[in-house]
């Protein structure tokens, strides 16, 4: 199985930091740790509901390897709406994940590289043909709610920055 390599050595997010992560491996935690013992990290294992009370109160959130997961291009908007009600008018929002085209398989070893040094490791199986997850199709369902900043994909991995609208 191909492995695909991220680096979260030099990542630094400011503030409240909402972790949106499925299977939460600690690996946004520890990245904002090395940097800030005082930073406030909250983790959502599911997508945030419409009661959720802390609209407006997040200055980052990190969406690491979990689009992937959400099979329908409707529940990823539905995400962007939650995150985007979740986050201060200046907030940022950080994605990382894997180039996946309809009609194709994957499966890949990820390794993270952290600030102090440390591997993190893990596996995404992605066997449902019609799902996609193309940094393409992410950005056009992104913009409805925040300018892009940055994107770059690279190995079959991209990285998306975008900062909310009506700032």
């Amino acid at each position: 199985m191909e492995s695909l390599f991220v680096s979260l050595e030099k990542e630094v997010f400011r503030g409240n930091v909402l972790d949106i992560t499925y299977g939460n491996q600690g690996i946004i935690y520890k990245a904002n740790k090395y940097y800030d013992n005082f930073i406030d990290v909250n983790y959502l294992e599911n997508a945030p509901s419409k009661s959720c009370d802390n609209e407006g109160y997040y200055d980052s959130c990190i969406v690491f390897f979990t689009l992937n997961k959400i099979k329908t291009h409707r529940q990823k908007l539905k995400l962007f709406d939650n995150i985007y009600r979740l986050m201060k008018n200046n907030g940022y929002v950080y994605i990382w994940d894997v180039e996946k085209e309809p009609l194709k398989t994957l499966q890949k070893n990820i390794r993270v590289s952290l600030p102090d040094k440390s591997m993190k490791n893990f596996q995404i199986n992605l066997l449902n043909l019609f799902t996609d997850n193309t940094s393409s199709k992410i950005i056009e369902g992104l913009k409805n709610y925040f300018d892009i900043v940055e994107a770059v994909s690279s190995n079959g991995t991209f990285r998306i920055v975008g900062r909310k609208k009506g700032c």
